[in-house]
């Protein structure tokens, strides 16, 4: 069985050139190898080495109509290992052209390859690592961390796909936040790449090395790295980690205080962005930011119109990260005109962006967004030092060290762990960002023998609580007093799923309760103002089990009454103002 491009190392020296060669000279061996009379077979190599080089420029639609018409020459001549990696390649190209709804397509596609491989390892590594990538940008941490690992088990016989799944995996960590393990896996990957002469490779490592120390705050590390990464890109013509490579640089020049270094950084990174076939919207949609957040810094008035062009573009790509951080921006630039103001700004301003980046679990950038609050606020209920304090606790500078020894000892535990983290984290987020709310919770305490004995009993990334308490016996969920009542009901119905049928539950409003402060390390709750749960919780445990009691002042309508009945709760109203 060959590799797709097997058939052209007798004539051509391009697999070499794909990883490692200047874009020129290989197109100029592409261009010789177009003028050659070649046999089908070499022919449809070569189909697949446009399509690869297609892949590495971020010309996507050539690359996928390559490798898929590779695949199909490959398929008639009965070449079926070159021909399924062929498959594969195309549908990573479809996978990084997008939109979203390509990525479950692609799945299942990648599913069917790797249980029709017929016991071809490599085919199954393949197809098994770039599931592991379209789940990723799906989203699904879980899901991607399963099929990585599993092909990574498997992928031993194979140097050089190891060193590409090591790179998968470590840029999944960096997103989960698990950077001493993104680290040590990186590390790998880059000298495995360097071992084979894989000069995208080794961009792709040095580039996520580069996003980890940027999270954990070491700017000159994280310059070090994205240049490296830069250099390696732009020698090979690899325009899609060239843009990624600079709209980070234009980051951390940004943190560094030279927002004159950042606006030339993304410029840069927009031109070649723009430039590429089809355009990189998503790098030109960050660079975009990154222009107006340099030119803000600099006091342009250009800034505002750059940043809404930015978040025009992060809604049509569909980014939910790019869109909050340029959320934050355009929150930032509306302050500092208001600055000036005779009359105070309207306190919750921040909120809007801190409660994208809560949903997200970045709570350290939402440690940030409570920080400009507090600089550009005048009023008594700015964000305090303390809410500060507990919202930068998530930073992820002491664990390093436990998540190298768990990589290598229990990855199943450090997969745990930081899914687990990642929980607590954006509830912790979510509470952060309800300090800038104002004033009025909606508050339920929900008894059952089950909380607190391991079932699942903080909030889903769907939902819009944040738990306040959580102990053997009861747990206390709160929500803004704008929050819609259906989300209040299809979040206590999760809730009550995962407690069980014994689940009972007081739903209060309280018009003057505000989050001060999410909890710091060790403390027990967060700092609530004009709170009194007591009551509250007295009214759930004195309710018979399974059923739901919602106070007065609340508007239950129809669609919130549904889903609560169909998670099994039995509603019931408090004609009274009860015990809020």
């Amino acid at each position: 069985m060959i590799r797709p491009l097997d058939p052209l190392n007798e004539v051509s020296s391009i697999a070499r050139l794909l990883k490692s060669a200047p874009a020129e000279e290989a197109h100029a061996e592409m261009a010789r190898l177009e003028t050659q009379g070649l046999d089908p077979l070499r022919a449809a190599a070569r189909n697949f080495a446009k399509g690869a080089l297609g892949q590495r420029e971020g010309a996507l639609d050539v690359a996928r109509e390559s490798l898929s018409a590779a695949a199909a020459a490959f398929a008639d001549l009965g070449e079926t290992r070159a021909s399924k990696i062929a498959r594969c390649e195309a549908l990573l190209a479809a996978v990084r052209r997008g939109p979203r709804p390509v990525y479950r397509e692609s799945i299942a596609t990648l599913e069917a390859i790797t249980r029709e491989a017929d016991g071809d390892a490599l085919v199954e590594v393949v197809a098994t690592h770039y599931r592991g990538t379209a789940e990723r940008l799906l989203g699904d941490a879980a899901a991607t961390q399963r099929s990585l690992l599993w092909a990574l088990e498997r992928s031993q016989p194979f140097l050089d796909e190891r060193a590409k799944i090591l790179n998968s995996l470590g840029t999944l960590y960096v997103v989960m936040g698990a950077h001493g393990a993104a680290r040590e896996l990186l590390e790998h990957a880059a000298e495995l790449h360097h071992q084979h002469g894989d000069v995208i490779g080794e961009a792709i490592s040095f580039g996520q090395l580069g996003s980890a120390a940027l999270a954990l705050g070491n700017l000159e590390r994280a310059r070090h790295f994205l240049q490296r990464q830069e250099w390696l890109c732009s020698r090979v013509g690899d325009v899609f980690g060239q843009a990624r490579a600079l709209n980070f640089l234009a980051d951390v020049a940004s943190a560094r205080g030279r927002p004159d270094d950042a606006l030339a950084l993304a410029t840069r990174a927009r031109e070649i962005a723009a430039a590429a076939r089809p355009p990189l919207r998503l790098w030109i949609a960050y660079a975009t930011r990154a222009i107006g957040r340099a030119r803000m810094d600099l006091g342009d008035t250009n800034a505002r119109e750059e940043l809404e062009a930015a978040a025009t573009l992060f809604g049509e790509v569909g980014n939910p990260l790019g869109a909050a951080l340029t959320s934050w921006d355009r929150a930032r630039i509306e302050a500092r005109a208001n600055a000036a103001a005779p009359e105070p700004r309207a306190h919750a301003s921040f909120f809007g962006p801190a409660s994208q980046l809560a949903a997200l679990g970045l709570s350290g950038r939402v440690a940030e967004v409570l920080r400009d609050d507090r600089t550009f606020s005048r009023s008594d209920a700015r964000a305090s030092e303390k809410a500060i304090a507990a919202a930068s606790q998530g930073l992820p500078h002491l664990s390093v060290a436990q998540e190298v020894e768990l990589l290598h000892g229990s990855p199943d535990e450090l997969a745990r762990l930081a899914e687990a983290k990642t929980t607590a984290q954006r509830n912790l987020a979510r509470l952060s960002s309800f300090c800038l709310a104002p004033p009025g919770l909606l508050v339920a305490a929900v008894a059952s023998p089950s909380a607190g004995t391991g079932r699942p009993s903080l909030p889903s990334e769907r939902s819009a609580a944040a738990a306040i308490a959580d102990m053997p016996g009861l747990v206390v969920w709160a929500w803004v007093a704008s929050a819609p009542v259906d989300e209040v009901a299809r979040d206590l119905a999760s809730l009550k799923v995962a407690l069980g049928g014994d689940a009972r539950a007081r739903l209060s409003r309280v018009a003057d309760a505000r989050v001060l402060s999410a909890p710091l390390a060790g403390e027990v709750g967060p700092l609530v103002e004009a709170l009194d749960l007591g009551p509250i919780v007295a009214a759930a445990l004195s309710l018979p089990p399974g059923t739901l009691e919602v106070g007065a002042g609340i508007t239950w309508d129809a669609e919130a009454e549904g889903r609560a009945v169909m998670a099994g709760f039995g509603v019931r109203r408090d004609p009274t103002d009860g015990p809020a």
